[in-house]
């Protein structure tokens, strides 16, 4: 067992205690999670994956009732989650029983080690009081996805699965929380959290994290005030354009797009590498504010290698986030991260939901 008192040297650690409520929290949801495991057996386990929400709201006082029995508690880790680029959660679940690694997003295969990854990454964002969630235009809507490698013949998904991933937020053609669609209110936000648990990870290939505040340090005012601009077009992400345009019927492009956001005294982000551009050719400060950023990510790049049993929670708004090239091998025993999203989910309307789903939201 490895020890899990550490934490990502990055992180600005303010506070009494603070140094080891990564430690605390990883703990107390693994204790929590175990527990309820114990009492059930594979396939109702199995069953509570299809209700996200219930099995969130099951397991948040048992993960509060631990936390305060190691003097924390679930408002003091969401206050310090809402604060941190990443957190990374160490051997917070056991990945046994884990069949060959998949070649496509999905479907997660049904194992013990796969089933109890998506209930502790259940767990870890209720008690953040952020909801599991998905969209419909992506894989179909499904909860978790693999991230894995693609075999040859897929074009497009081949050869991004293999490759490097530069900074970029998920979601991006959506909404921030708090914000609307200009023209279609059903639009629900991006996610405010991306959670990334790993299962297999041989090579040791990182995630690799580009915290907002690193990269604002890096970026002039007048940089700063044109990325606040609204001059630029986002387009969907690769995973996102069949499902676009089978709900919409055509992929979701943001014209007259901001990417920097004031927000309650703090800023946020929405940016991709490579869907972003400006909306004006001759616009060179808007080029040169966009350049300044994607200057600023490679700066800033911090690698954060997944071991099997953590989990990455990347807070989606003051944090962009990649990997490095995990090669063309695929299958067997390679790298296998699930990913997940989480959403602060008070505010969202009615109409922002999937017919019948209590998890996907639209598109």
């Amino acid at each position: 067992m490895r020890i899990t008192l550490a934490y990502i040297t990055f992180i600005s650690l303010a506070g009494v205690g603070t140094q080891l409520i990564q430690a605390i929290f990883s703990e107390a949801v693994r204790v929590a999670v175990s527990k309820w495991r114990s009492n059930l057996t594979f396939e109702q386990a199995l069953e509570y994956l299809a209700r996200p929400g219930d099995l969130g709201r099951e397991l948040q006082p048992a993960i509060e009732r631990e936390l305060i029995s190691r003097g924390s508690s679930c408002a003091d880790v969401q206050a310090f989650a809402w604060a941190q680029p990443c957190l990374k959660l160490e051997a917070i679940f056991q990945p046994d029983d884990l069949p060959d690694t998949p070649t496509d997003f999905c479907p997660v295969p049904g194992a013990e080690g796969t089933v109890i990854a998506r209930v502790t990454a259940i767990a870890c964002l209720a008690a953040i009081n952020s909801a599991t969630i998905s969209y419909g235009s992506e894989n179909g809507g499904d909860l978790f996805v693999n991230l894995v490698v693609f075999p040859p013949g897929r074009g497009k998904f081949t050869v991004k699965s293999a490759d490097k991933m530069s900074g970029h937020t998920d979601g991006v053609t959506f909404p921030l929380r708090g914000h609307r669609h200009p023209v279609n209110g059903r639009i629900a936000p991006s996610p405010d959290f991306v959670c990334l648990s790993a299962l297999r990870n041989p090579k040791q290939v990182p995630t690799t994290v580009m915290p907002l505040d690193h990269l604002m340090a890096r970026l002039s005012q007048d940089h700063i005030e044109e990325l606040q601009k609204p001059q630029y077009i986002i387009g969907s992400q690769l995973t996102f354009r069949e499902g676009m345009v089978d709900i919409l019927g055509d992929e979701l492009d943001v014209d007259d797009a901001q990417l920097l956001f004031s927000m309650n005294g703090s800023w946020w982000i929405r940016f991709s590498h490579s869907t972003t551009q400006i909306a004006d050719i001759g616009q060179k400060s808007a080029q040169e504010a966009m350049d300044a950023l994607k200057h600023a990510c490679a700066d800033c790049a911090i690698a954060l290698p997944l071991q099997p049993g953590d989990i990455a929670l990347i807070n989606n708004r003051i944090a962009l986030h990649g990997r490095s090239e995990p090669g063309s091998e695929y299958g067997e025993q390679t790298r296998w991260l699930l990913r997940t999203y989480g959403l602060d989910v008070t505010d969202i309307d009615p109409s922002q939901w999937h017919d019948g789903s209590t998890f996907m939201l639209y598109p």
